[in-house]
């Protein structure tokens, strides 16, 4: 697997996953897709992560801010799934990110 992430946006996700421990179980959801994905709807972001919608609405924006992907979709001005940046392997958010770099 082709290491896509910057080390700031890999710190960023280790920074988040300490912060909500309880979601852990969608960076081993990401990690184990077979093939690269472009988009995470808030219905897998809610049914792995653990959290309730308004939390798993609060990662996806935490996971957007670190340059990762963009908040798309939804009406009402809800977003309703992640658009991964055309460089990231989410597979390396799931798998890269669980101890610090230092």
């Amino acid at each position: 697997m082709s290491k896509t992430l910057t080390d700031a946006q890999r710190e960023s996700i280790y920074r988040i996953r300490r912060k909500r421990p309880q979601a852990d179980g969608l960076f081993k959801h990401l990690a184990g897709y077979k093939i690269r994905v472009k988009e995470t709807s808030l219905n897998v972001i809610e049914t792995y992560s653990g959290l309730n919608k308004h939390g798993s609405l609060e990662l996806m924006r935490e996971l957007a801010e670190t340059g990762l992907a963009t908040l798309r979709g939804g009406g009402g001005g809800v977003a309703s799934f992640l658009a991964w940046a055309e460089n990231i392997d989410i597979r390396e958010v799931g798998t890269d990110t669980d101890e610090p770099l230092r």
